[in-house]
């Protein structure tokens, strides 16, 4: 009980005091409570002693009965605690913004290592494709070149029917001359030619030598006949046969040209996807690195900064709010907000604006404040973080100059540095936040409309 007591008097004691410096007792309660005070400093809501009516003495009683008694100080008890319980719950909300926003960052990373995952293995399945139509050129390559050996077989055939060809014209203009002289000679000796060599003999012997040379002659003139036919027709077959090799030849070249086209054409065209998809994958792990880097700096600079609390009086900067003077002039080229990667259809969240400028605009400080940082920041180039008190900060990148440092003082209207590109793919332009604690706030809510 005496234990409870005491208890009872501290918290009696500290609420009064921070009711004095919260500046909520009235005049008369003020006044008695600091003669209380100075009367009794030692032992007054330090030391937990009780202090009763009869140990203070006449003067002490007086002052004693213009201090409310515990009743009284309930709702002040009540007021200071709700005060303690919100600048909890401030705390507890800025860490809890902080905490969601690194929870985004981790979403952002797995989806970033998922789409790494799926483009090594549509890499593989591309390397597979590729490996495939190697193998069909080679294939291709093989038949070509057996198609080339069989062309080049075809042309000796060629060459050697085409000789032969030519001899067998040859023969035949030969023949078709003998034929020639057979006909002049029979046509000059008349009908009766042959009987009066036969009849010109002057003994039987003769007549049997001649009737053998006339049976060898007419042997000889059938012969020609006979090899004349036989040489045109084998001029024909030969010339045939020449026609159709070089046909077969050049439309087996020419399937084979198709061929080898089309493979070539479909190699060159995954060859291409390839190194696109490589592209992309080490794009992806560029952004990977980008994005756990950007993580792992910004709890380490939101831990600095909650461990540096102290900073400008923040109420004038949450009472300017929709009054802020604009950073840099120029239109809002991407929100605050959720938006929809055109490249990958995933869903990201936008914690600032990006505020179209032309490079070397001047970038302003939108209400007083110190600065916290400045210098190159990963995924925003050079960056300016500006501490306005009470939690508040404004962060403002893609700067081609730093006019500040650390530390610096800055008022309204300030120059920061100028606006550049660093760190963007879009061009110059102003990146621009508004951050109580760690949670990032929508600047159009705060700026003023320009």
């Amino acid at each position: 009980m005496r234990g409870r007591r005491a208890a009872g008097r501290g918290l009696w004691s500290a609420c009064a005091r921070i009711a004095l410096r919260l500046g909520v007792l009235s005049g008369q309660c003020r006044a008695a409570f600091l003669r209380c005070r100075r009367t009794h400093a030692p032992d007054f809501g330090r030391s937990g002693a009780r202090i009763g009516r009869s140990g203070l003495g006449p003067a002490g009683r007086q002052v004693v009965k213009g201090i409310p008694g515990r009743r009284a100080l309930w709702p002040l008890v009540a007021v200071v605690s709700l005060w303690l319980l919100v600048g909890g719950v401030v705390h507890a909300v800025d860490e809890e913004a902080s905490e969601r926003e690194i929870e985004a960052l981790r979403s952002k990373i797995t989806a970033s290592r998922e789409r790494l995952g799926d483009a090594a293995r549509s890499e593989r399945d591309l390397l597979r494709h590729i490996q495939d139509l190697d193998q069909g050129l080679e294939a291709l390559r093989v038949r070509v070149d057996r198609s080339r050996r069989r062309a080049e077989e075809s042309a000796q055939t060629h060459a050697r029917v085409e000789a032969e060809r030519i001899a067998s014209v040859q023969r035949l203009a030969a023949t078709r001359r003998a034929m020639e002289k057979r006909a002049v000679a029979l046509y000059k000796a008349g009908a009766a030619g042959p009987l009066q060599v036969l009849f010109a003999s002057t003994d039987l012997p003769e007549m049997l030598v001649r009737m053998g040379g006339l049976e060898r002659l007419l042997v000889h003139d059938s012969e020609l006949v006979a090899r004349s036919i036989r040489e045109s027709a084998r001029v024909g077959v030969l010339e045939w046969e020449a026609d159709e090799a070089r046909k077969d030849s050049d439309a087996a070249h020419q399937r084979l040209a198709r061929r080898n086209t089309l493979l070539s054409a479909e190699r060159s065209a995954r060859g291409e996807a390839l190194e696109d998809l490589r592209r992309d994958q080490t794009r992806e792990r560029s952004l990977l690195a980008e994005l756990e880097g950007a993580a792992q700096n910004l709890k380490e600079v939101l831990a600095k900064f909650r461990a540096e609390r102290a900073g400008f009086g923040g109420g004038s900067f949450a009472a300017r709010k929709g009054g802020l003077l604009r950073p840099v002039g120029g239109p809002v080229r991407r929100p605050f907000g959720r938006l929809v990667d055109p490249r990958y259809r995933t869903e990201i969240f936008h914690k600032g604006l990006e505020i179209q400028a032309r490079r070397g605009d001047g970038v302003r400080a939108v209400a007083p404040g110190r600065v916290r940082l400045a210098g190159w920041f990963r995924g925003y180039g050079r960056l300016v973080i500006v501490d306005h008190g009470d939690g508040y900060f404004t962060v403002s990148g893609h700067l081609a100059d730093i006019y500040v440092e650390v530390g610096d003082v800055v008022d309204e209207g300030h120059v920061l540095g100028t606006v550049g590109d660093t760190g963007s793919l879009e061009g110059p332009g102003l990146y621009f936040e508004v951050r109580r604690g760690s949670g990032p706030l929508n600047p159009a809510e705060w700026l003023a409309k320009g």
